[in-house]
């Protein structure tokens, strides 16, 4: 096993990148290689030199405008995408700066991508579902729920595309179509601790106190580091306690009442 080890973390400091004048696939495959060792720095340099060897090589484009993205460099990353989509038009291109855009956001960019990648491939639920999360974002509440709808058509077994679906339709004030969405997330996928907490945060929204703070106390319990749980657990407790002290109020009044026209001969 020790032996074995060795001989892997040989191989990985192996991996160099090759001179700019070797071919641009083998520049791009050096580079992927270098990504999977965690080199990631190397590895871009790797991508950037086939790049500028080879201006319009497409995977080079790719591949360095998405690391560009992960590393927040969206100026260049959207340069580089553009560019391989001026050569070729595929949907992983049109996702990818998508993506960017929806990072920077750009999100009326981000859909217009979505929506050309889909043009090519209208089966594609993953497209479908980003195109709901641009729409989303972008404030088109009605739009993103059609988006999920059809992705849903496509993988009905999916659990984050109800959920999501659940998001839009509460921000439309559809309460009872979201909390139906949000249950269909959790049946598919029980332990979907993001699903619990939206319910909850539902619920408490629509004075279910009680319920909200089950929800809660299941998001929790399947996440204890959740960012979010703790804090609305908490405002859904202290709304708890309002609730019981302004009943607690009302029934006292109704007793001093009663007592006052007891006195008075009125009961």
């Amino acid at each position: 096993m020790i032996i074995l080890v060795l001989l892997c973390l040989s191989g990985a400091e192996k991996t160099k990148c090759p001179s700019e004048h070797e071919r641009p696939d083998e520049l791009v495959s050096a580079g992927r290689m270098l990504v999977k060792n965690n080199r990631q720095e190397e590895a871009k340099t790797c991508f950037a030199k086939a790049v500028k060897a080879h201006p319009k090589y497409v995977p080079a484009l790719l591949e360095l405008g998405t690391m560009e993205s992960k590393a927040q460099e969206f100026d260049q990353a959207v340069e580089h995408l553009s560019s391989a989509i001026r050569q070729e038009i595929t949907p992983q291109a049109l996702n990818n700066l998508a993506i960017v855009y929806q990072d920077m956001g750009s999100h009326t960019d981000s859909v217009n991508m979505y929506r050309r990648a889909l043009k090519i491939d209208e089966d594609d639920a993953s497209a479908h579902y980003n195109l709901g999360t641009a729409l989303e974002k972008a404030g088109d509440f009605k739009a993103a729920v059609k988006s999920y709808r059809q992705a849903i058509e496509l993988e009905p077994e999916e659990a984050k595309y109800y959920n999501n679906m659940g998001g839009s339709l509460a921000a439309m004030n559809k309460t009872e179509l979201a909390e139906r969405s949000y249950k269909w997330a959790i049946k598919l996928y029980p332990k979907f601790v993001d699903a619990y907490y939206n319910m909850g945060n539902l619920h408490l929204g629509t004075g279910k106190v009680e319920e909200s703070i089950e929800r809660l106390e299941q998001a929790i319990r399947l996440n204890p580091q959740h960012p979010k749980a703790k804090s609305k657990l908490a405002d859904a407790k202290k709304e708890l306690e309002n609730k019981m002290e302004a009943f607690k109020t009302q029934v006292d009044d109704a007793i001093k009442k009663a007592e006052k026209m007891m006195k008075k001969g009125e009961l």
